[in-house]
């Protein structure tokens, strides 16, 4: 029998001009690409300054990502799941356990993913397939830790059975508020900002003293 031909989906990636593409230098520009989303926001990123940041040749960024949308997904899809999503933080109350997760060095740590969630915001609006990717590989997540910590929190008898159905709302309310903050203020909110939260919204609505 003779082998099926092979399709462009089968066939090994290659550029313009034949050759394999060089993906050692990926983690590099998606990074850089990130930092720069964080430091100008989406709709000022441009594909030539992060070939000048990273000292990659413009082409070839080009012939990995052709347009900036392209760079941008891939750098979102770059981020990975918070740590916290495979590991809980555990020092003891829920309160703790919160504040750790705003002191989560996911995304280098809260200064730069606060800048990067601030960045990422206006490309939201910019295009639906950059939402669509911002919700399910940073915003759902996220929230799917908050609500973990209150489940546990609820085992662990600190959250009432009468306040129990009300965690799935609750466990929004953290990130909806930072969401909240970059759109009418136009900036990241301080970490002050998130205690705050917490200690004044989040526990009180589930019952829980600060």
């Amino acid at each position: 029998m003779k082998p099926l031909p092979r399709t462009d989906a089968t066939k090994p990636a290659v550029g313009r001009t034949g050759r394999p593409f060089d993906h050692s230098s990926d983690a590099t520009i998606l990074a850089t690409a990130l930092d720069l989303v964080g430091e100008r926001g989406y709709d000022r990123l441009t594909l030539d300054e992060v070939a000048a940041r990273t000292g990659k040749a413009k082409t070839t960024l080009y012939r990995r990502w052709a347009t900036k949308e392209d760079l941008a997904l891939a750098a979102i899809r770059s981020i990975g799941r918070p740590p916290e999503v495979d590991a809980l933080p555990d020092h003891g109350s829920l309160r703790s356990d919160l504040i750790a997760v705003v002191d989560s060095t996911w995304l280098g740590g809260s200064e730069r993913r606060l800048a990067v969630f601030a960045g990422l915001a206006s490309a939201t609006r910019s295009s639906a397939s950059l939402g669509d990717v911002v919700r399910s590989e940073v915003t759902e997540p996220y929230v799917e830790v908050y609500r973990r910590i209150l489940e546990r929190a609820a085992e662990r008898g600190e959250i009432l059975a009468g306040m129990i159905a009300k965690i799935p709302v609750v466990a929004e309310v953290v990130p909806a508020m930072s969401t909240h903050r970059l759109n009418a203020v136009g900036e990241t909110a301080p970490r002050d900002f998130y205690v705050t939260v917490i200690d004044d919204i989040v526990l009180p609505a589930l019952g829980v003293a600060s």
